[in-house]
């Protein structure tokens, strides 16, 4: 008895140390901007590293009622290029992105008996030239709450009907209950959740 509480403090301290580190991640990409050529606005600073055509990644964590989320999308993948927009259509294209991503009822869907509402959703498209590359991606967050988290059983998507080069999403979901990685294929409409 006594090692099961003790079990389930550590699983409780380095969940919250997981989520501490995801928040702080994201605060310190937050903090700096620079002005990208031919754009008026700012964008963070990110490194974006490499990435693979096809895969996009969701980092998921889960804490009570809360729930925080961050995908990271190759541009090619959403928009089918990876620089900064040439011209109008191309502009136009990331802005259509840009506003499907953050549609208010989401590109990820929670089972409707959680009753799950997004606070917060920011997307962005970031461009970082290296050498002799350049690498685009879409950057997106969310921070969700939810009424009911004890029903919240799955994840649904619309994500690659909206983004037919889209193949895969890797997904690392942090919970109570531990870490769990998901492949989550363009054949699949949902995922299981784990058990809060």
């Amino acid at each position: 008895m006594l090692k099961n509480k003790i079990y389930k403090n550590i699983n409780i301290i380095v969940m919250g140390l997981c989520i501490s580190f995801f928040c702080c991640a994201y605060s310190s990409h937050a903090s700096e901007s620079h002005d990208h050529e031919s754009e008026s606005h700012d964008h963070e600073k990110r490194q974006l590293g490499s990435h693979e055509h096809g895969v996009s990644t969701l980092q998921i964590a889960l804490e009570g009622q809360n729930i925080q989320m961050e995908l990271e999308s190759p541009a090619n993948d959403i928009i089918g290029f990876e620089h900064l927009p040439k011209n109008n259509k191309q502009k136009a294209e990331v802005n259509h992105a840009l506003s499907l991503l953050q549609e208010p009822n989401g590109v990820f869907i929670f089972s409707s008996e959680a009753n799950c509402k997004i606070k917060n959703n920011k997307a962005e498209f970031e461009v970082e030239k290296g050498e002799g590359a350049t690498h685009a991606g879409f950057h997106v967050t969310w921070k969700i709450k939810c009424d009911n988290p004890k029903r919240l059983k799955n994840l649904e998507t619309t994500f690659f009907k909206l983004f037919q080069n889209a193949k895969e999403i890797e997904v690392e979901i942090i919970s109570g209950s531990g870490q769990e990685a998901i492949e989550w294929e363009s054949s699949m409409t949902k995922i299981e959740l784990p058990a809060s």
